[in-house]
């Protein structure tokens, strides 16, 4: 009787993609470089938002600190985070996230939840046609506001939506999410169009 001896596939063995990558260093320092760029960008971006419109002019409810943090698997991707300005607690939040995605885009998102979501959704309905022109984007998603790409249908221009469906959507979802995608190759552009968005969400919440 002829034996057969079952030599399982080691799943370990490199492609040649990964050989070249595994030996050669230099990919890692560039991005590591390039992760300590947008520490810096972000880390100037905060400064601009904070002179940008006085958080008491909306009686914000938090003590108006920024927070950086940073990790290497959104979607197996490395990202950055800027909160600023943020509050969080159990029932309640405000927040202004301005988020670097690798290979894909940074994203800057007005993220409302509990009763302060409640305090501004009338204003926000009023706003539809000054956040439609403005090509701002509202997430469409029920079940979780913790997905911050715009895939997968997560998100749905508001310019797309009539004002009775907008009013609707705010009414129903149990947070409110406006954001607007940047490109990545906009680098020098992000501080200004970003300043300028949070001013914009500002003052329409504001009133103004």
């Amino acid at each position: 009787m002829v034996k057969f001896i079952f030599v399982p596939m080691n799943k370990a063995i490199l492609t040649i993609e990964e050989q070249a990558l595994v030996t050669n260093p230099d990919w890692i320092y560039l991005k590591n470089n390039i992760l300590q760029k947008v520490m810096s960008l972000l880390g100037d971006l905060h400064v601009a938002l904070g002179a940008a419109l006085p958080l008491q002019e909306i009686s914000f409810p938090g003590d108006g600190s920024g927070k950086l943090s940073k990790g290497e698997r959104y979607k197996d991707l490395p990202y950055i985070m800027l909160d600023y300005p943020r509050y969080f607690n159990r029932e309640d939040i405000f927040a202004f996230r301005t988020m670097f995605w690798w290979g894909h885009y940074f994203i800057a998102t007005l993220h409302l939840g509990g009763e302060l979501k409640q305090r501004y959704s009338q204003t926000i309905i009023a706003g539809w046609e000054a956040l439609a022109a403005a090509q701002f984007q509202i997430y469409v998603r029920e079940d979780d506001p913790w997905h911050h790409d715009f895939e997968n249908g997560n998100f749905r221009l508001i310019s797309a939506l009539p004002a009775s469906e907008f009013e609707m959507l705010i009414h129903r979802l149990p947070f409110i999410k406006i954001a607007k995608p940047r490109p990545l190759e906009d680098w020098e552009g992000l501080i200004p169009g970003v300043v300028e968005d949070y001013t914009r969400l500002l003052q329409l919440l504001c009133g103004f």
